[in-house]
């Protein structure tokens, strides 16, 4: 296999790395201490579902997703240097997600649930759009004369993958968990589709010559 196809390949697994979310507890938080509040099911919601009671370890590392995504961006960099502008993107939604995932342990009452609420939706929506990004200009590297109406066609397929992402994101909040799935499974259906649209054109990528 060329060898320019493996940063493509790294960067694939970080996709699925941090697309995929299978956790398991590993330490409880210390006990949330209640407040008065005059949103008591919005509270309950954010402290009992969103945040939960224990630090839960991602089966399919988030954290490793990061580093592999770093790596593949550093690879590709010199090649395009849109990967290089995509690291400090990449940086930040993993320093929140880990103030998402640590953050119950330094707060408590009602700074525990205001930090929760939001850190939720900015490390869930800040990872999609690194994602997204990161497939786009994979994407750049596919597009000539020829391809670019194939090329077009593939990135729809991503927007349309990570537009689903977001979608399950936001409905997971609200414990609609058999919505956030169908959503997933979508998220995942059309990740796939794009990914073996940009396999059937790796030539493109690693400057073989079509036979």
């Amino acid at each position: 296999m060329n060898k320019k196809i493996t940063p493509y390949l790294i960067l694939f697994l970080a996709v699925v790395l941090l697309a995929v979310d299978i956790r398991v507890p590993v330490m409880p938080y210390p006990t949330f201490e209640p407040f008065a509040t005059e949103a008591p099911q919005t509270v309950d919601l954010v402290i009992n579902h969103v945040i939960g009671h224990q630090l839960m370890l991602d089966l399919f590392s988030d954290i490793l997703g990061y580093l592999l995504l770093a790596v593949s961006c550093v690879m590709l960099g010199p090649s395009n240097r849109h990967f290089f502008k995509l690291l400090p993107w990449a940086a930040a939604s993993l320093c929140f997600y880990l103030c998402q995932q640590l953050m119950p342990f330094s707060l408590n009452g009602g700074m525990r649930f205001r930090a929760g609420y939001l850190l939720y939706f900015i490390s869930g929506i800040l990872q999609v759009l690194v994602l997204m990004r990161a497939m786009f200009h994979v994407c750049d590297g596919l597009d000539t004369t020829e391809t670019h109406s194939f090329n077009n066609l593939s990135i729809i397929f991503m927007l349309i993958s990570c537009f689903a992402g977001m979608v399950a994101v936001l409905v997971w909040f609200y414990d609609l968990g058999w919505i956030a799935l169908i959503y997933f499974i979508l998220q995942m259906v059309f990740l796939g589709v794009f990914w073996y649209r940009v396999w059937t054109e790796r030539k493109l990528l690693t400057g073989e010559k079509a036979v």
